[in-house]
């Protein structure tokens, strides 16, 4: 068997080509030891590979830097392609590779899952076996194990600027096998601090709303900065904050309890593309004050989306359209001029949601843009407004009852119901009569359908019984005769040739007479179905020295019984005898045959070894053949085993 020598190859083979049994080959360095799973990762110069099973051959486990010669079976992983070592050589110390540096696509889709990387970023928080890192693409939850540094002395690394260089696993979910986006693990990293946690994070520089947009030859994805200004809404951890006339958004890092009105320092990381406003990512804040909420600016129905009222208070009139919303948030949906948009109150309130629709009312909060796109010149696609409380909502007018509208609706609606009554009175009459003799033919029509198709479905289960039992066998027959024939056939061959056609040709008179039974309207009857079991029963568990003893049936003799009931009971009659005599290793067969509430109840009981503890009997083709065969004709199948204890199959079909 060829062996694949680089780990790139491995991880380019399909999921199914890695349940072939490959072999690989490879030379790399350990990256990464974890003694836990008796695995290591290790990296040639193509990327790096999860081995398991590395113990074989050694005294220990491998170290960091050792450069191994691994061998053995690719295995398809849980998450990713990996080698099943089974014989590891010590080549002695390499070289750890060039740590890649992934892009945060490469860090969020898994792609990079056992290989030597290098994040650079802040420590923003450190949680119990979590570490949250804010990297140039966003924030990322690590599960970090740093070589040397105990996981509690990790925490006097917060805030920090660090570089960490380690083996790098994909987060995923062992249920489902896929990526848990935003996660991710790096073990036996070594962290370097590029920058100290600052002491006092509110020393960060200060700046205005404004000033976050303009030239600024120290900004950066790892700079901090500080904004000031007066809390206008907030929805936890999300708060809008207002820095004049401008508006600022900012996500709280830590939970905390802030109202509108309140004068706030927060210190974050910018994203000045996050949102209509700048938003202040990973902010950690503290209150100096409180006063009055600022005046709401005015906003006209033509110019209502500008990127420039993100955060801030405005005052909106519109035409309401509906009312939604729970006891935790009412919906108010507005339409002002050309412009739909909602206002939301954090609070279910009776008197919103009795507001009638078409008042004209006078909305004050915070203005929220959303959807947008600030690369390509759209700063909103649409707005909503955030209310503070009821008292936010003024009715300027309550929208008449009686409207033009209402009345046209009322007066159509009357004129379409006394139509549609003299219509329907007049048609009435002529429906009954012609109704009447239609049921009459309908019922002749249908009577004769049903006769119809009855005979013909009768007549193709006939015709498919003896193409499948006799249409093979003939063939089959002809094919043996015609190889006997053949000159060029050794006398031994041609005797056992003869042999097998006889057997074909006995095995289609058996087919022959089971076909003829089943079809044989003499046969309808529980005695007939009684005596034919027992024959089939004595000739087929008799050559396999199975004893089998049937208990005295239930029922009248000459209650009549379908042929097509018969025929299906009988081959799921076989098929159990079958399984039986293949799989059970019985001695004794006992059966029983009843006629009870309608149905006739078949119980086979051998004592065989049974079947094994939970086995899945619906991945079974022979018992799903049975099943199929009586659920087809309203009945059921149902099977009880108990290992050593043998198996208990009942059956029973309907009495049709």
């Amino acid at each position: 068997t060829p062996y694949l020598i680089t780990t790139d190859a491995v991880h380019q083979l399909k999921r199914e080509e890695t349940q072939r049994d490959y072999r690989a080959r490879i030379r790399g360095v350990v990256t990464c030891v974890l003694p836990k799973h008796q695995a290591v990762t290790i990296q040639d110069h193509t990327r790096g590979l999860y081995v398991v099973d590395v113990s074989t051959n050694r005294s220990g486990p491998p170290r960091i830097g050792e450069f191994l010669e691994v061998e053995g079976v690719i295995d398809p992983g849980l998450f990713a392609p990996c080698v099943q070592a089974q014989k590891v050589i010590s080549l002695g110390i390499g070289h750890l590779p060039v740590p890649v540096r992934p892009t945060w696509d490469q860090l969020m889709n898994g792609s990079l899952d056992a290989q030597y990387v290098e994040l650079q970023g802040i420590i923003t928080a450190v949680q119990a076996g979590n570490t949250t890192l804010l990297t140039r693409g966003g924030v990322i939850q690590i599960e970090l194990r740093v070589t040397g540094l105990p996981p509690e002395e990790l925490k006097r690394h917060e805030n920090a600027l660090v570089r960490l260089r380690g083996c790098l696993f994909a987060s995923w979910d062992y249920r489902t096998h896929q990526v848990k986006l935003g996660e991710a693990r790096v073990y036996d990293a070594d962290l370097v601090v590029e920058q100290d946690a600052p002491v006092d994070l509110f020393s960060s520089p200060s700046k205005s709303a404004a000033e976050l947009l303009l030239f600024d030859p120290h900004a950066g994805a790892f700079q901090r900065v500080k904004v000031s200004g007066q809390i206008v809404h907030g929805r936890g951890p999300e708060y809008f904050m207002m820095n004049g006339s401008q508006g600022v958004r900012f996500l709280a890092k830590d939970p905390v309890s802030l109202q509108a009105g309140d004068y706030v320092e927060t210190v974050g990381f910018p994203d000045l593309l996050g949102a209509a406003s700048p938003v202040l990512r990973e902010a950690v804040t503290r209150r100096i004050g409180r006063g009055p909420l600022p005046e709401a600016r005015k906003l006209l129905a033509d110019n209502l989306l500008r990127a420039e009222y993100d955060a801030t208070r405005v005052q909106v009139e519109g035409v309401l359209a509906g009312v939604r919303g729970t006891t935790k948030e009412s919906v108010l949906e507005m339409q002002s001029g050309v412009r739909t948009f909602t206002a939301k109150l954090n609070a279910g309130d009776e008197t919103i949601h009795s507001l009638p629709v078409g008042s004209r009312l006078e909305l004050t909060g915070v203005y929220e843009g959303l959807g947008g796109n600030r690369m390509a010149g759209q700063d909103v696609a649409s707005f909503g407004l955030l209310l503070q409380s009821p008292a936010d909502v003024i009715v300027l007018s309550r929208a008449p009852w009686w409207t033009l509208k209402r009345q046209l609706v009322i007066v159509g609606a009357l004129a379409v119901v006394l139509a549609a009554t003299g219509l329907w009175i007049t048609q009435l009459r002529r429906q009954v009569e012609e109704r009447t003799a239609e049921l009459g033919a309908q019922i002749q029509q249908r009577q004769r359908a049903e006769q119809q198709r009855a005979l013909e479905q009768e007549r193709a289960r006939i015709a498919q019984d003896l193409h499948d039992e006799l249409g093979s066998g003939i063939t089959e027959i002809s094919m043996l005769t015609a190889r006997a024939k053949s000159a060029w056939a050794p006398d031994d061959k041609r005797s056992g040739y003869l042999d097998q056609a006889g057997d074909k040709a006995r095995e289609m008179v058996t087919a022959l007479d089971e076909i003829v039974w089943a079809t044989n309207p003499g046969h309808d009857s529980l005695a007939s179905l009684v005596s034919y079991f027992s024959l089939y029963a004595d000739r087929f568990l008799g050559l396999a020295n199975i004893s089998w003893r049937l208990e005295p049936p239930s029922g009248p003799a000459d209650q009549t019984l379908d042929s097509r009931h018969r025929h299906q009971l009988f081959l799921a009659f076989k098929e159990a005898l079958t399984n039986v005599v293949r799989h059970s290793g019985a001695t004794e067969v006992r059966m029983n045959i009843q006629l009870a509430a309608g149905e006739v109840r078949l119980t086979i009981h051998d004592n065989g070894r049974g079947l094994p503890p939970h086995a899945r009997t619906q991945g079974m083709d022979g018992v799903a053949n049975m099943r199929s065969r009586l659920e087809k004709l309203g009945g059921r199948f149902e099977v009880t085993s108990e290992p050593g204890h043998g198996t208990r199959l009942h059956l029973s079909v309907p009495v049709g």
